[in-house]
């Protein structure tokens, strides 16, 4: 119990005038004692009363007898407790906080006192000390009343998928979005991955990675946002986005959440990720994307993350299917369909693919052509499972250049300006046809 000066000024001030300050627990004592000092009841009775022990009345009743009501005070009362947290090391918390550290909270600072200054202290003395200092303002949220999803079994049948837009680089570089990939049945950071936006492409070549190193999961878990879902026009769930073609030929169920709560785990991973990554990455000098990337490989941090965060699966066993059978390559590929028109051309993205006269099969105008885009930007024509023969027109025909009409300026005739102004014409010159001759 920490005393401060204006209670300790206020005890001596008590002493002087001959007051003791005892709680209720001590006067009931007092009452106890003084009847055995008349002897009116035993030692063992009085520690019947008290609810203590025999020996510890015999050693109390010593100091009644010497120093009166006392010696039933507690002897570490008004003393500075040993266990107290050193001054210095609070002020050097403090000092961080404000500097190198800030944003850091309770548990984060904690951790990296003991990893990088030797310094052991709990969470809740830190957050004490920065409540003190006004650096933390402890959260009062009301809560909605909610039913908790219980996990899944088993390691590998869901994995909850989403990306935080955030200042990762706390203004060091431009605003990125982390793709998160999460184990539900664990808790487990399976894949972490900074892209410069939620894009197809970028959604993609993270899925592909993590199938790659992990293998394919029964279901993924995402939001509805444009990317996983297609929300305009599609109540009846038939139009596809081309991310849930690729995983539905991977044979992985897509679920959508209807609010941020349903998928609580990724929700409140990214809320760990936005406060202790950030940090991280700041004390390690990070400040671009293929930086932090290759810090998020070589670096024990997901590792670390892990170790703390995650919690065993209630049934043992790998859930995840092998992706040997599959050509990872083509099946994370956008793919469109165009209509080949009459001079066996294809129209993409403002690009022209002219198609060759010899193929493998049988292609006529009108015909479907699907158009297949790969994660490295290369495209490829198919119709009916057969690839195409085709080369990009660089440039389109040149016209003819058309010079324009001159238009020469001409004067109205007498006549007309006549007409205009209301007077009659004047008599032609030209002489009268002659009559025509009737036939005999």
């Amino acid at each position: 119990m920490v005393v401060t000066k204006k209670a300790k000024k206020t005890l001596k001030r008590t002493e002087l005038m001959g007051y003791l300050t005892m709680n209720r627990k001590e006067r009931e004592q007092a009452k106890v004692f003084e009847q055995i000092k008349l002897g009116a009841i035993t030692q063992s009775e009085a520690a019947t009363r008290l609810g203590i022990s025999d020996r510890w009345v015999r050693k109390k009743i010593k100091r009644y007898y010497v120093q009166g009501d006392a010696g039933l005070v507690h002897i570490s009362r008004g003393k500075t407790s040993s266990r107290r947290w050193n001054p210095k090391h609070e002020q050097l918390l403090a000092g961080l906080l404000q500097a190198e550290w800030h944003g850091f909270g309770p548990t984060f600072a904690t951790e990296k006192l003991e990893e990088m200054h030797a310094i052991k202290v709990s969470s809740e003395t830190v957050r004490k000390a920065m409540i003190r200092s006004m650096l933390w303002v402890p959260k009062q949220n009301r809560r909605k009343h909610r039913i908790r999803r219980e996990r899944k079994p088993m390691f590998g049948i869901m994995v909850q998928l989403d990306g935080s837009p955030h200042d990762w680089f706390e203004g060091r570089s431009e605003g990125c979005t982390l793709l998160v990939f999460i184990d539900d049945a664990t808790s487990q950071v399976l894949w972490l991955e900074f892209v410069h936006g939620e894009s197809v492409a970028a959604l993609m070549k993270s899925t592909k990675s993590f199938v790659e190193k992990h293998g394919i999961p029964h279901i993924f878990y995402t939001d509805h946002g444009s990317v996983f879902h297609v929300n305009l026009n599609n109540k009846e769930e038939i139009k596809k986005t081309q991310w849930e073609v690729a995983c539905e030929e991977l044979g992985i169920k897509i679920i959508h959440a209807h609010s941020p709560q349903a998928k609580g785990r990724v929700e409140r991973c990214n809320q760990t990720m936005q406060d202790r990554l950030i940090k991280e990455m700041r004390l390690a000098g990070i400040s671009s994307i293929d930086a932090a990337n290759e810090y998020l490989r070589a670096s024990s941090f997901i590792e670390k993350h892990n170790r703390k965060f995650a919690v065993l699966a209630l049934q043992k066993g790998d859930a995840y299917r092998g992706h040997q059978f599959y050509d990872l390559a083509n099946v994370f590929t956008t793919k469109e369909t165009r209509i080949l028109a009459n001079d066996f051309t294809i129209l993409y993205n403002k690009r022209i693919f002219q198609l060759h006269d010899q193929q493998k099969t049988i292609v006529r105008p009108k015909d479907e052509i699907i158009i297949k885009v790969d994660l490295a930007d290369t495209v490829t024509l198919w119709i009916r499972k057969i690839e195409l023969d085709f080369s990009e027109i660089k440039s389109k025909p040149l016209m003819q250049e058309i010079k324009p009409i001159e238009y020469i300026s001409r004067k109205p005739s007498r006549n007309s300006q006549r007409w205009a102004g209301g007077f009659l014409p004047q008599e032609s010159r030209m002489k009268p046809a002659m009559p025509a001759v009737e036939a005999v």
